[in-house]
């Protein structure tokens, strides 16, 4: 009777045994099909044409009486205290900007159909007697239509 329940036992074993799969990394790719995943934001042709507008860099430097505004170093739009006048590229086309005001760290500057709101500027010491400020953002309106920029910094060189 020992050996019948080894036997049967051993049987038992030897038949649960798993059969092993081979896997293969081969992957069959179709380069006709497109599968667009529901995470997967889809990329702008031209991301520059769903913006209401563009504001174009000027070749304006800072001087004594000058705030200017730059995004990756280019100067977007400045105004002249001297002058009590500055001036915005918007699609070809430059606006005056005739009013300026600055409190605490906010810039308020208008003219022409455009108004320009800088908030919450983050303002280094004074360096060759001008203030820079960093804004995350600055929103530019032209005739009711908005565009945010974003990381731009302000080079404001009082004229005292």
């Amino acid at each position: 009777m020992k050996k019948f329940f080894f036997v049967l036992t051993i049987i038992t074993l030897v038949s649960c045994k798993k059969d092993k799969e081979i896997i293969s990394d081969n992957i069959v790719v179709d380069s006709t099909k497109s599968v667009t995943d529901s995470l997967q934001r889809p990329e702008l042709r031209n991301p520059d044409k769903s913006v209401a507008f563009q504001i174009l860099p000027q070749n304006i430097a800072s001087e004594k009486g000058r705030t200017i505004f730059k995004q990756n170093g280019n100067v977007l739009f400045y105004f002249d205290q001297n002058s009590n006048e500055g001036n915005i590229r918007i699609d070809g086309k430059d606006y005056t900007l005739s009013q300026f005001d600055f409190t605490e760290n906010n810039y308020s500057i208008s003219g022409n159909g455009v108004e320009i709101e800088a908030a919450n500027g983050d303002f280094k010491d004074e360096k060759n007697e001008c203030m820079e400020g960093d804004f995350p953002e600055i929103k530019v309106s032209l005739d009711g239509k908005i565009v945010n920029l974003a990381n731009i910094t302000s080079e404001d060189c009082s004229n005292y």
